[in-house]
């Protein structure tokens, strides 16, 4: 309970700090930016709101990014990574609510200087921090001493990483094992071998031992490892599983709990639910404002256009398959001719595209009003009331049809893992004339390496790709 006690109030302290860093960032830019005739406390009360969500959200962002958990494993990159993220996220996401509600905004000179100084100040406070802690540990300051239980490569492959880190602040004592000739293992590491597996209880009464480390396959040595982990237990002493329990090519693990039930967890897909919350309330944040601001005129324009051009709905729905196969409708406005689905098999030996794809540079079904909706992306506007339905997002792969989904492979099928956007890689990377192999490939990838960033990124470069209307068909 008292390491508890001390584990929460040091977070406590580093967000208190967190938030005299932000305090003293929004001072000086109010100090900075002041107009004429205008009082420094006026200016600060104009800008309080968005300060107020800024704060809220950076507490999020910032638990989301692990910035308050402290793991001796952390490294100075990661550290930047998180802290540069976690205000981008909460700058953006603050703007995004201002403008939304209170329809003012915040000026893009303020934007700029708040987020230069707060990142400047957390970015600061958190290196020095982070320098300060390896001095002390450097220095022999709170050391975690180490027991490895087991000879092997999974053994010597956590002692190498401890030794290249002393950083971390871990010692190993040394390595315990039924079978000294296993030892060999480590002859190259010095490790000494501090005798068999019930010696471990002797160890922990005459010592000094913080952590005990098991590299023991679960399968032939359970029983041992059960006693190690009860006697442990016993005393309090934290345990610790090498949790390698079979090779895996793109999932990631990682340990949580349902109820009382602690679950090792495989996933390719990204599990940050609180970025995964962020990106969907930006979802519905932005196809809101962009239902509101264009569609009330936009649309009925858009309509005129179809019905003076062609005969036919204004809207074109078509089933599409979602997240995890989640069937849905998708709506855009028609781009072609009203039987244009029953004259697709005509067309099947003129396809361009490889891949269970159908694609024509000059698609005779496609109208005159289609071919400059098309051209101009104006047919997937209809998409935001998908997005704010929760169906779709902004930024995803691209919904494909069940009758193409049919001809995917398994691998293909990841592409099925995520919620599907309006915009993707391959939109912003040749559009049509991406091949399907390539496509396939940058959604992939996207689901890998997928960040709010990433997003606004894409975002950016969505909007470049239409104004020119380079790939479009």
């Amino acid at each position: 309970m008292a390491v508890r006690r001390r584990s929460r109030l040091i977070t406590l302290t580093v967000a208190i700090v967190d938030v005299a860093c932000a305090t003293c960032a929004f001072a000086g830019t109010v100090l900075l930016l002041r107009p004429e005739g205008l009082t420094i406390l006026g200016f600060a009360r104009q800008h309080m709101a968005y300060f107020l969500i800024f704060l809220l959200v950076w507490c999020g962002a910032a638990t989301d990014q692990k910035l308050f958990a402290f793991p001796r494993e952390d490294n100075l990159t990661r550290l930047v990574l998180s802290v540069i993220k976690s205000v981008v996220i909460a700058l953006i996401f603050s703007g995004f609510v201002i403008t939304f509600f209170t329809r003012q905004g915040v000026g893009r000179e303020f934007f700029v200087v708040f987020g230069g100084l707060v990142l400047a100040f957390i970015l600061g406070f958190r290196i020095a921090l982070r320098l300060f802690l390896e001095y002390a540990r450097k220095q022999g300051f709170n050391f975690r001493r180490v027991v490895i239980v087991g000879a092997n490569e999974r053994a010597t492959k956590l002692n190498e990483i401890i030794q290249s880190h002393l950083h971390y602040g871990y010692h190993v004592l040394g390595y315990i094992d039924d079978d000294p000739a296993r030892g060999q293992v480590f002859d190259p590491h010095y490790v000494e071998y501090l005798g068999n597996c019930t010696q471990l209880d002797r160890m922990v009464l005459d010592g000094v031992i913080d952590e005990v480390y098991i590299c023991l396959p679960v399968r032939s040595h359970y029983e041992t490892i059960r006693k190690i982990a009860f006697m442990c237990e016993g005393v309090g002493l934290p345990v610790r599983m090498v949790a390698e329990l079979f090779p895996l090519r793109l999932a990631r693990s990682h340990l949580s709990h349902f109820e009382d039930m602690p679950l090792l967890s495989l996933s390719t897909t990204p599990e940050a639910h609180g970025r995964l919350l962020v990106k969907r309330i930006l979802d519905f944040a932005a196809a809101s404002a962009a239902l509101a601001v264009v569609g009330w005129w936009l649309f009925p324009l858009v309509a005129i256009l179809i019905k003076l051009d062609s005969r036919g709905p204004v809207f074109f729905k078509q089933e599409r398959v979602g997240q995890n196969g989640r069937r849905f409708n998708i709506y855009k406005f028609r781009s072609m001719v009203v039987d244009a689905e029953e004259r697709k098999q005509e067309l099947a030996a003129l396809n361009e595209a490889d891949g269970p794809v159908f694609k024509m540079r000059r698609d005779p079904r496609v109208t005159r009003v289609g071919a400059f909706l098309r051209k101009t992306s104006l047919d997937e506007l209809p998409q935001l009331i998908n997005v704010w339905l929760g169906h779709m997002s902004i930024v995803g792969p691209r919904p494909p049809i069940p009758s193409e989904v049919e001809q995917y492979s398994w691998e293909q099928r990841r592409r099925l893992s995520v919620r599907p956007g309006l915009t993707g890689l391959q939109q912003v990377s040749g559009r049509s004339d991406v091949s399907f192999e390539d496509w396939v490939a940058m959604d992939l990838a996207y689901i890998d390496e997928w960040s709010l960033l990433t997003d606004l990124h894409i975002m950016l470069l969505t909007v470049q790709v239409v104004l020119l209307g380079k790939g479009a068909r």
